[in-house]
């Protein structure tokens, strides 16, 4: 009872782990609740086959419209990037869930000192930020898809009226009930595939900040360990049982060291292949959400004569639809800033063991009666050389120089769109 208290103790891992249940992974804890992750598991798929269709279907009825094309790739990309990453998480799903288990048995129910339960506090706080920020962005973008068609039918004729995202079934899509049910759909599958969206970044990025506050940790403990040594004659007074107990305090920080690195390790290789992947595609889904803001800018806004009538009386240069590539523009953003920055800090982390180690006031300590002390440390010291991080692919590793490349990037790709529409 005291572990789940715990366990619950701080919103960002609650809400993190409501996120993933809603789309059904997450470790059960009884046969009953592995039936129904599974279950919803299945539903979160067909939702997600259901919104490929729509955009398949939106696209083929686009073809040949460049402004449509470049439209529903807005929308369209997001679903293919969530579509790849269910199928790879699924492959690793046991990996995934076991690793969920070690994090909650290890990380989130584990006990700590005054320091630790400090730094947990903070990661709580800035894990509640970038969810929420992230999510909201995300949702934000939903909500003016499904504002959109709800402001543009004002006024209009039942057999005028629009859905989210155009539908071709063999029936009259602009009629009741037909429209009222297909526009339920369609809501219902966005929204569900919003959630999708986030949940698997809001996941790797608390994993992330966590970690590092595991080597913030280890940090602490190795600059607390010699806290008594401040001067060779003091530690020239330790007997042969002090001079044990401060090696085998450091020989646990080892060990500790080693479980991170692992941690670490079997984490970067769970999300590699998805982090690679959304690098990829929100260069690409940067372009065209900004390409688009311009397109409505200026379709809307400065018509001049090479812009046709039938643009402007498609309403394609609403308010509206301005704030839709608005709200994926910052949603995009947001989201390769919390996958960054979290990545970006578990690397300082992990790199500064090794100064927290050189700075444990090991220099003062006599050399032959303390060699393995100094061996233990040096250990350390080499093993934090080399920064655990989370890469792209195993191609590079992710931190906040690769969000100012992805920006580079985009803008590189948006000069070139518009110099193809000019």
């Amino acid at each position: 009872m005291i572990v789940k208290k715990k366990r619950n103790k701080f919103l960002s891992i609650r809400m993190v782990r409501f996120l993933m249940k809603f789309i059904g992974f997450w470790p059960a804890e009884s046969k009953t609740e592995e039936r129904l992750l599974n279950a919803i598991l299945g539903y979160t798929i067909c939702m997600i086959a259901m919104g490929l269709w729509i955009e398949a279907t939106e696209m083929y009825l686009g073809k040949g419209d460049f402004y449509a094309i470049t439209y529903t790739a807005c929308s369209t990309m997001p679903i293919i990037i969530i579509m790849l990453k269910i199928c790879i998480f699924l492959s690793n799903r046991k990996e995934l869930l076991n690793m969920l288990r070690y994090t909650e048995d290890n990380f989130w129910c584990a006990q700590y000192d005054d320091y630790g339960n400090k730094v947990l506090e903070r990661i709580n706080k800035k894990g509640i930020i970038l969810i929420c920020m992230f999510t909201f962005f995300v949702q934000g973008t939903v909500f003016t898809y499904m504002l959109t068609p709800i402001i543009e039918n004002i006024g209009k004729n039942e057999s005028d009226r629009i859905l989210p995202f155009n539908l071709w079934i063999g029936i009259p899509t602009s009629v009741s009930p037909n429209f009222e049910i297909l526009f339920v759909c369609e809501s219902s599958t966005l929204i569900y595939c919003g959630v999708c969206f986030c949940c698997f970044d809001n996941l790797l990025g608390l994993l992330n900040i966590h970690t590092a506050g595991q080597f913030k940790i280890l940090q602490h403990r190795l600059g607390t360990i010699l806290k008594r040594v401040e001067g060779t004659g003091i530690v020239r007074s330790f007997d042969e049982k002090g001079n044990r107990k401060v090696y085998q305090e450091i020989r646990e920080c080892i060990m500790l060291h080693h479980d991170l690195i692992w941690y670490s390790e079997k984490m970067g290789g769970i999300f590699m292949y998805t982090t690679l992947c959304q690098l990829l595609v929100s260069s690409v889904m940067l372009c065209v959400a900004g390409f688009q803001m311009f397109l409505v800018s200026t379709y809307a806004y400065l018509p001049s004569p090479r812009v046709s009538v039938s643009l402007l009386e498609k309403a394609r240069g609403t308010f509206i639809r301005r704030l839709i590539f608005i709200a994926h523009t910052n949603g995009c953003l947001f989201q390769l800033f919390v996958i960054t920055l979290t990545a970006n800090d578990l690397m300082d982390e992990s790199r500064a063991v090794g100064d927290a180690a050189y700075n444990a006031n090991w220099q003062v300590l006599p050399h032959e009666e303390n060699r393995d002390v100094r061996k233990a440390i040096l250990l350390i010291m080499m093993r934090s050389a080399h920064a655990c991080s989370i890469s792209a692919g195993g191609f590079f590793p992710v931190s906040l120089e690769t969000f100012m490349a992805v920006l580079s990037t985009a803008a590189s790709y948006f000069t070139l769109l518009r110099k193809f529409l000019e």
